[in-house]
């Protein structure tokens, strides 16, 4: 039993070792180790905390930006149809000064026709008057070729003069 118990005495001595070491290890690193592990835990439940509050500005800035940009397709739409009924305004008043200055150049080419139809009148009766006044004349001076008309117009002036 000597073997066996020297192989128990030293068992038990490394136990006996074993503890007190770990006695001594709990007695001293017992407030350094607990302190690195709250240490530890503090720093990952920090962590986490600003992880969770990155997360919610994130979602935040993402609803914020969401809200922009409706915003934005709001004010586009509403900019798109003002300028469709600019543009149609524009069209209409730019059609009304179009039909303004048609108008226009028809009076002045109605003006113009009536001044020039008043002028080819007044030119053809004249050449009507001239032309006339020409076969008169000539008429007269045939007819004046015949002695008895000579003699007329001389006794019809004759009494006229004495009558005077």
């Amino acid at each position: 039993m000597t073997e066996n118990g020297h192989h128990v005495l030293e068992l038990l001595w490394k136990g006996f070792n074993i503890l007190l070491f770990l006695g001594i290890v709990y007695y001293f690193g017992r407030k350094p180790i607990s302190q690195a592990f709250e240490n530890f835990y503090r720093s990952l439940t920090d962590r986490l905390n600003s992880s969770e509050e990155e997360l919610r500005q994130a979602k935040e800035e993402l609803r914020k930006a969401q809200e922009a940009y409706e915003d934005a397709q709001r004010r586009y739409q509403e900019q798109l149809k003002l300028a469709q009924q600019t543009a149609d305004y524009l069209k209409e008043e730019e059609l009304r000064k179009a039909q303004e200055v048609a108008n226009r150049i028809r009076e002045k080419a109605r003006e113009v026709i009536e001044i020039e139809t008043k002028r080819a009148k007044e030119e053809l009766i004249n050449y009507g008057a001239k032309r006339a006044r020409e076969v008169a004349v000539d008429m007269l001076q045939r007819a004046f070729e015949d002695p008895a008309v000579q003699r007329r117009y001389i006794e019809k002036t004759l009494k006229k003069v004495e009558e005077t």
